[in-house]
Parts: structure tokens; sequence; C-alpha cells
């Protein structure tokens, strides 16, 4: 017994204690309330070292193990802010040798030559000195505690993000990605589609967490948009109702014709990205978002996946921005020149932890959140930070659009979903409130497009002040390009008007 703790807490007081640096906290309490998660999440850590350590020559060849793939991760944290996601798998994969010699260094070295000695202090020990008795308490002891970190919701979201739980969930993730993408879903492979010889260039932007009220082109009192505020190509569907209110649940909804009489459809049939691959688009998925089993499809269903942030988790508390993808996204549209593009842009926008979304320069309503812990903030606190991220989404898609500004193109921007903020108590969207539901949605049309197509933009103008769900955007995407086919609905769609909708 004295073994198992000793080597569990040598464990946890390294690695536990490396995950956790750079959480944001502000006074006391906030401290009380991450020592109180970084106990958890040790005990947890506890339940897999008693459980290798029950038998000697498994301890021997996993213990080791365990500690070289802490100590390389604990190290790219600390350096490189890096953690381990399923989309970082998938990119080590991919990578040639040359890449991986990249990363190499002396000191990644010295970190892994010390966690072999370490070890390898700890087998001797345990051959020594820990007898073989009460195998079968210990199991059951560290069974009850895995059992605990891994089934109790509470416990177990802090626990699986972080070591040693998260060398599991990552692999699990990834494979369970995997075997969504190799399913076979042929839904529009034969489905005729045409689209105009002179066709646009389409981006889809779906935001995160950007509620619709908020949006100062709707009437909200502060500007939160000054760039997009004042063109006059952008026009903002105030009145969009999202069913989902989570991201792995409303992204599918967004992707596919699912509606709310066939939600399962998001997870059987394809996205309206093959219809513009089969229209001889070039399709891309840039994604500065980890993966999920519901989308991971439709990222490789694009003819490109570009991974913006692959590395970045919940528990990075860096800057990880939108504004970073806009040079690939630049490079991106003046690729395959030969051929108009199809992007899909899954961002970051306004997730928690508000402050790593926005640049210090865009913090102009304070005071700022300084603390993870939303008990320790005031409610002006979070709205202040919440609003700055909307100004970086601002400046994100304004930039966008100057890439796009002088083509034949048009932008769709549709959050996933809302976020609460402070109303009856209720903060972010972990389970469903009001706010959640009434996402903003955005439309941009260059010059060019409005010209060539001034029915659509008309359309557009019209259908504004209308009520829309999400369900409407597969459609609308589609439509947006002049696309004809039997998949698509055009009275379901942003660009369709007829007078007798508005009946």
């Amino acid at each position: 017994m004295y073994f198992w703790a000793g080597t569990a807490l040598f464990y946890s007081l390294i690695f536990t204690t490396v995950d956790f640096i750079g959480n944001p906290y502000s006074g006391a309490a906030g401290f009380l309330n991450l020592l109180m998660q970084w106990c958890v999440v040790a005990v947890s850590a506890s339940g897999v070292i008693g459980l290798i350590g029950i038998n000697r020559y498994v301890f021997s060849v996993a213990f080791p193990v365990l500690m070289a793939m802490s100590a390389a991760l604990g190290y790219f944290k600390l350096t490189m802010g890096v953690s381990l996601t399923p989309m970082c798998i998938e990119l080590a994969l991919v990578n040639n040798l040359n890449v991986w010699g990249t990363v190499m260094s002396v000191c990644l070295a010295m970190c892994l030559a010390v966690s072999v000695v370490a070890s390898v202090i700890a087998v001797v020990c345990r051959w020594r000195y820990v007898a073989d008795r009460h195998h079968a308490v210990y199991a059951a002891v560290a069974v009850l505690i895995i059992a605990g970190a891994t089934h109790v919701a509470r416990i177990k979201a802090p626990v699986m993000g972080r070591m040693p739980y998260v060398f599991y969930y990552s692999v699990r993730d990834y494979w369970g990605n995997r075997t969504v993408v190799r399913n076979e879903r042929s839904t529009f492979d034969n489905t005729g589609v045409s689209v105009p010889e002179v066709s646009p260039d389409v981006v889809v932007v779906i935001g995160e967490s950007l509620r619709s009220d908020h949006v100062p082109m709707n009437g909200y009192h502060r500007n939160t948009m000054p760039r997009l505020s004042r063109d006059s190509n952008l026009i903002s569907f105030a009145h969009v109702f999202s069913e989902p209110w989570c991201t792995h649940t409303s992204v599918p909804r967004i992707m596919t014709r699912a509606d709310s009489a066939n939600p399962d459809i998001a997870y059987k049939e394809q996205s309206f990205i093959t219809l513009f691959k089969r229209a001889g688009y070039h399709t891309v998925w840039l994604s500065n978002q980890d993966s999920n089993s519901t989308y991971a499809y439709f990222m490789h269903e694009a003819d490109s996946l570009v991974m913006g942030n692959p590395a970045k988790s919940m528990y990075n508390f860096d800057k990880w921005l939108d504004v970073e993808l806009v040079p690939d996204i630049h490079a991106l549209l003046n690729s395959h020149a030969d051929r108009k593009k199809l992007m899909v842009i899954h961002s970051i926008g306004s997730h928690w932890w508000y402050r790593s979304h926005y640049t210090d320069s865009l913090a102009l309503f304070k005071p700022e959140t300084d603390s993870r812990v939303i008990s320790e903030l005031s409610r002006e606190q979070i709205i202040n930070s919440y609003d700055n991220t909307i100004l970086a989404t601002d400046d994100f898609l304004g930039k966008v659009i100057d890439c796009l500004r002088d083509r034949n193109a048009v932008l769709i921007y549709i959050s996933d979903h809302g976020e609460a903020l402070g109303e009856d108590g209720n903060y972010l969207h972990a389970n469903d409130f009001p706010e959640l539901h009434n996402p903003a949605c955005l439309v941009w049309c260059s010059e060019r497009y409005a010209r060539l197509y001034p029915h659509r933009v008309y359309a557009l103008e019209r259908n504004r002040a209308m009520d829309w769900s999400t369900d409407a955007i597969f459609h609308s995407v589609a439509d947006a390009a002049g696309m004809e086919s039997d998949a698509v609905v055009s009275n379901q769609s942003f660009f369709s008007y007829e007078e007798s909708r508005m009946d």
C-alpha cells in the first residue's frame, strides 16, 4: 500500500501538476477549487498506478512506458503548449521522419532519460521491497477508483483530458473517428448536380457559441462588430433557431439534410461537400477545433483537410486564435486556380476560456475574466470577455472577406449554438438553456456576386427578417452556388424568395 501511494504521489506531483500549470485563477477560492481538481485527477491517476503495480512483471513493463509517454507529453505541453488530441495523433501519423526530427531536442532526451531512471528505481523497489499479497483487495480498490474516474460525469470530464487517462481517451477517440470516416456513405454519389458555368466560390464558417443578440446589427447595445457592421454587403439573419445546443450535435445538423423530423440523417448521409465535389468544386475543411466522431466524416469528405491547431485541447489556456488561419485561407483560395472552391471553416470563436480567443489588442471591454472558476467571476467580467471574443470574430471574418472581396464569392457564417451568460444563474453551454438556441447567422456577398446574381441578393434582403432554423443551411449553401439537384430544396434557402412565404 505504501509503495502504491508513494508511486502515485510521485507521478501526480510531476505530471498532474504539469497538466494544471497555466490554469487561470484569482484569489484563495480559485486556488482551492483548482487544488480540489488536482486532488481528483491525482486520485484518479492512482487507480491506474495501483492496477499496473499489482503484478511485478506488468509493472516492470507498463510503468516505464507510462513514465516515458508522460515525460514526452509533459515536455511538449510546457515548451509548446501541446496537448494530446485525436487530431494531434492523426497529424503525427502522417508526418515523415524529417518532421519528427524537428521536434527532437537535447532537453526532450534529458526528460526521457530522467523518466527512465526514475521508473527503473521504482521497478527495482517493486521487486525488492513489495510483497505480492492482497492482490484481490488492491485490484478491487484500483478498479473502483478507475470506474469512478471514468463513469462519474463531473469527474470524467476533467480526468479524461489529463495524464494518464488522456493516452487512452485520445487514442480511443482517434480510432472512433477513423471508424466513422471508413463507414460507407453514398447518399449523393449518383445524384445529379449542376451549377452555372459562372459559379462562385463559397465559404462556410461554422462559428462557436456566438448568440444572435450580441450582434450589433441585431440591436445589441455594444458595437461588437465594428468592421462588419459597416459593410453594406453583409446581411444578418437575426432569427435563426438551432434545435441542437452543443457542437457535436449541431455541426452534423448544419452540414446535412437532417431536420427535426429526421435528425438521424446527420449521422447517415453525406453532406453538401459531396454535392459540391460532384459539381466540380475543390472542397476544403479547415479546422480550428478538435475533431469529434459526429462530424469527423465531413472533415474527411472534403478534398483537403487542414488542421489549424491540432494539438490544442480545452485545457490549453494560451492564445488559440481564428485569425491565425487567414494565411492558410488565402493560400487555399489561390490553389487549384482552374476550379471553384468550397471552404468549410470550423472556428474556435467564442468558446470558453474566452480570453484565449482574442488578442490583447482586442480586449476593449473590461474588466475581463481572470479565473476559469465561474463562481469567482462577476457577470460583468464574463460578458466583457465574451464580447471581446466577438470583436475577434469580427476581425477574423473581416480578414476572410478581404481574401474574397475581388472574387465572385459568398460567405455564410453560422454559429453552432449560443451561450448562456448568467441568465437564471446559467453559464456556458454544458446544459440546455434557452439562450443556446438562437445562434448568430451572417451572409456576405462580393460585389461581383451581387452583379451576377441580383435575385439572390434580393432574396437575402427580403428573407433576413423571417424566422429560420439551422436546417436551412444545407439548402442555402447549395443554393448560394446556384446548384440544381434533387437533394436541394430551394424554398428552404436564404437565397430563394417567394411572396407566398410571407403570407
